[in-house]
């Protein structure tokens, strides 16, 4: 039995949308990525696009990867708020693959959206067709309840699209994922991942 969804994140331990994210950013700029992990993100940006780096993490373990790959991390719950940042501190604030995993989602993208010019917010899109299927079939949506992985929440594409208009957000741009190249054709039940360049309205 599966202890988790089945949708791939990762190809040969290569991120999906971390490609994507990095395009976005433009050279040069200064971002924010919270929920970092152990930096993965972050170090690619610094190589490739010469970017000011900062990251937030929970994880002591992965704050420890971050600062011994070289990157400004600080350890902090993002739930708690950015208050240590000041408005458009940031030119891009990104959230990759975190936004499932948080209790109260709206002030998380409020404060992004506060402190960023810019917010690139990542996500698996559950309404994936082989996640369809799964549910259909009875094996629910997320990991297993024994898997040991914490709660997630299970995000459409347009439970996301709506809501930006709760948390007074413009969509500027969005990217449709699949498996290995970009969809553009029936992004609702073909997309893997969504990721989503948004700014205050």
């Amino acid at each position: 039995m599966s202890s988790g969804p089945n949708i791939a994140l990762t190809i040969n331990g290569h991120r999906l949308d971390h490609d994507t994210i990095i395009n976005i950013v433009e050279p040069g700029t200064r971002v924010l990525d919270l929920g970092c992990g152990d930096g993965t993100l972050l170090v690619k940006m610094v190589q490739r696009r010469q970017v000011v780096a900062r990251g937030v993490e929970l994880s002591e373990t992965n704050v420890r990867a971050c600062i011994s790959r070289g990157l400004s991390v600080r350890q902090g719950n993002i739930e708690e708020g950015l208050a240590d940042y000041r408005n458009k501190a940031f030119d891009y604030v990104l959230l990759s693959q975190t936004l499932a995993f948080l209790d109260r989602p709206e002030p998380v993208v409020r404060e992004m959206l506060r402190v960023g010019k810019h917010a690139i917010i990542s996500f698996e899109n559950c309404g994936f067709w082989r996640e369809r299927l799964r549910a259909l079939r009875g094996a629910g949506a997320g990991y297993e309840l024994c898997s040991g992985e914490p709660r997630t929440r299970a995000i459409s594409l347009r439970q996301f699209e709506s809501f930006t208009n709760c948390v007074n957000a413009r969509i500027e741009r969005v990217f449709y994922l699949g498996n290995t190249h970009p969809i553009r054709v029936l992004p609702v039940l073909r997309a893997v991942i969504g990721v989503y360049v948004i700014t205050q309205a």
